[in-house]
């Protein structure tokens, strides 16, 4: 991410069916705040309910629609939606529908940046299943902490 003349020159980060834009890397920055754009291509999703330590999230809904799962309760986060993930609460999402859903994202503070979804980026360039423990070493590292469900 880089800024000329006061626009921001966002930093693309692609996970398997999801995209991510970067518009403000908190931890790169100096901000207080991550906000990024998360592009979910239909059938994919972040499966593995987590929650986080040191900072809540928030995702305000720009076009189609995303399943969340937050604290056990299914939510339908279309256009013009809001949800709100404190820290400590459990959540997940999937994109169950046959468009792409697009989500403005923000952390506060803004402790998790880019360089956490590099990271994980790199655990899957390997192609086949990720490592599991490889994968929730990187999560606990940056503050996310996986939870089994069920």
């Amino acid at each position: 991410m880089s800024v000329t003349g006061g626009v921001v020159e966002a930093e693309e980060i692609r996970l398997g069916g999801i995209v991510l834009r970067f518009l403000i890397d908190g931890p790169t920055s100096g901000s207080g705040v991550t906000m990024f754009e998360m592009t979910v291509a239909p059938r994919a999703g972040m499966p593995v309910p987590h929650h986080h330590v040191g900072f809540d999230e928030s995702g305000y809904g720009v076009s189609g629609r995303l399943k969340f799962t937050l604290e056990g309760e299914t939510l339908d986060v279309g256009a013009g939606d809001l949800v709100w993930i404190e820290r400590g609460k459990v959540h997940a999402f999937t994109n169950p529908f046959d468009e792409p859903a697009r989500v403005l994202c923000t952390i506060t503070p803004g402790v998790l940046g880019a360089e956490y979804f590099r990271e994980i980026r790199g655990l899957l360039a390997g192609g086949g299943p990720p490592d599991v423990k490889a994968m929730a070493a990187v999560m606990l590292k940056h503050g996310l902490v996986p939870v089994k469900v069920g």
